[in-house]
């Protein structure tokens, strides 16, 4: 595992994904600002400087690759376990990439291929609320950070450890493959909720019944169970 830091940076996704050839898998690099951090779809990732723990790593391992619906939830797992360990209760993990505290983001999670003949890369970067307490109203959704919820200033170095060696473990473990579905859907934030999912060009609202074990999203449509990857669902619950 090697750790590349930048005091500003236009994106560490970008950054790795200019750069893979020359890197290392599991390369991580972190910023205290990005001017140009990314969130899903179009969305920015936007943050105070210094304030919150933004960071991007590397994966080149095939076997691991070839796993790719489950790194998103793997990365957001990883997070929980480390906010869990400073005593941060009622998380969640909302399909397919944040971790919420009760029904607020604290975490929000990008994943990128780069593909040519075969898959040469995956960019997994990742956004945590750290020290942060307001936040813009572009935030589609409720935002919280630790700050507010402890109560106090958390160092990011430490936090930044501890996450680094938290996935990089819980990667071991999928590389050995171990599975990781049970403890997943221990935090299924979606479960038993509504949303509306574009099925067949048609909008459609669907009850979540779960993370199935390849990672989609199993749904119920009147009498109809189906699994639906995540271009196919948007949520308005």
């Amino acid at each position: 595992m090697k750790e590349l830091f930048f005091e500003t940076i236009d994106s560490t996704n970008s950054y790795l994904k200019d750069h893979y050839r020359d890197l290392d898998d599991m390369t991580f690099v972190s910023a205290d600002y990005q001017s140009e951090g990314k969130g899903r779809g179009s969305r920015k990732w936007l943050s105070d400087k210094g304030a919150n723990l933004m960071f991007s790593f590397l994966v080149k391992d095939e076997e691991v690759m070839k796993r790719y619906p489950e790194l998103s939830l793997l990365c957001a797992f990883s997070v929980l376990e480390v906010l869990n360990s400073f005593g941060i209760s009622d998380l969640m993990i909302k399909w397919p990439n944040d971790v919420y505290v009760k029904d607020a983001k604290i975490c929000g999670i990008l994943l990128e291929g780069i593909s040519r003949e075969k898959p040469d890369c995956i960019v997994c970067g990742i956004g945590i609320n750290v020290n942060q307490t307001d936040f813009e109203e572009e935030f589609a959704t409720e935002a919280v950070s630790m700050r507010m919820l402890l109560k106090e200033n958390v160092e990011i170095g430490e936090l930044r450890k501890k996450v680094y060696r938290k996935i990089n473990e819980n990667i071991e473990q999928l590389k050995r493959g171990y599975d990781f579905h049970k403890q997943i859907d221990a935090y299924d934030y979606l479960r038993g909720k509504t949303a509306y999912a574009l099925i067949g060009n048609e909008r459609k609202q669907v009850d979540i019944l779960g993370i199935d074990h390849d990672c989609s999203l199993k749904v119920r449509d009147g009498d109809s169970i189906m699994n639906l990857n995540s271009s196919e669902i948007t949520f308005h619950l």
